[in-house]
């Protein structure tokens, strides 16, 4: 199995660091017949935890020689962390994950000082009316009045008189072979997608640069990531 050279541009990186997150196209479309029949090994193997809406094996990449192979020993998606963090990173996890209806606006922690990249790909075609990851650029940075909003978004008819799908957003219309890297900080969702979408995610955390960052490095490391 071979994988397509992957690059990224300054632009691109800078991209990146303004509206948190870059949508790489195609950079594995040679691979995903191997991904998916993976992912299917995997859920027919170990045991798969969660909640109504969202069911997965943690660490699904260390689950199979293949996935190990794919996402991790290639070293692909370890150099688009480094490239994108800009500087020594950490493998810390990643889920296999069947997702039914909606996925709410939420972001993944509440870090002030860790910096985490999440690679994430979708087994199944996503357009913006069928489940497509949705991102509101910029809320990646905190710090700033977005971590003031966590009420609003949970709430958006209440507060804004918006529909959750009415949200300025933008949707990230994906196809399988795609990469989405994107700060799992950023406030993000899905909605209108069937149900058993398909997701890979694997993350890594940049080199802690402060006490702060190590803390919340080691509690990261620490939580039970196996209950969904």
């Amino acid at each position: 199995m071979s994988l397509t050279t992957l690059s990224v541009t300054d632009a691109e990186v800078a991209r990146f660091r303004t509206f948190g997150f870059l949508h790489l196209r195609g950079v594995q479309n040679d691979v995903v017949p191997a991904i998916s029949d993976a992912f299917e090994d995997v859920f027919a193997n170990f045991p798969v935890v969660g909640r109504q809406g969202r069911a997965g094996v943690a660490r699904i990449a260390e689950r199979s020689e293949v996935l190990q192979e794919l996402l991790l020993a290639d070293g692909r998606c370890p150099r688009l962390a480094r490239r994108l963090l800009g500087g020594d990173v950490a493998y810390v996890g990643g889920d296999g994950v069947r997702y039914d209806g909606a996925s709410y606006w939420h972001r993944d922690g509440n870090h002030r000082a860790l910096r985490l990249l999440k690679i994430v790909q979708y087994l199944e075609p996503l357009g913006s009316g069928t489940g497509a990851l949705r991102i509101i650029p910029g809320t990646h940075r905190r710090g700033g009045s977005w971590d003031t909003v966590a009420a609003e978004l949970a709430n958006p008819l209440h507060f804004l008189g918006l529909e959750n799908t009415e949200v300025p957003a933008f949707a990230v219309e994906s196809a399988p072979g795609d990469l989405i890297a994107f700060d799992p900080h950023s406030y993000h969702a899905s909605f209108g997608g069937r149900d058993r979408r398909r997701q890979i995610t694997t993350t890594y955390a940049a080199a802690p640069e402060s006490t702060e960052a190590r803390r919340e490095l080691g509690n990261y490391l620490l939580a039970d990531r196996s209950v969904l």
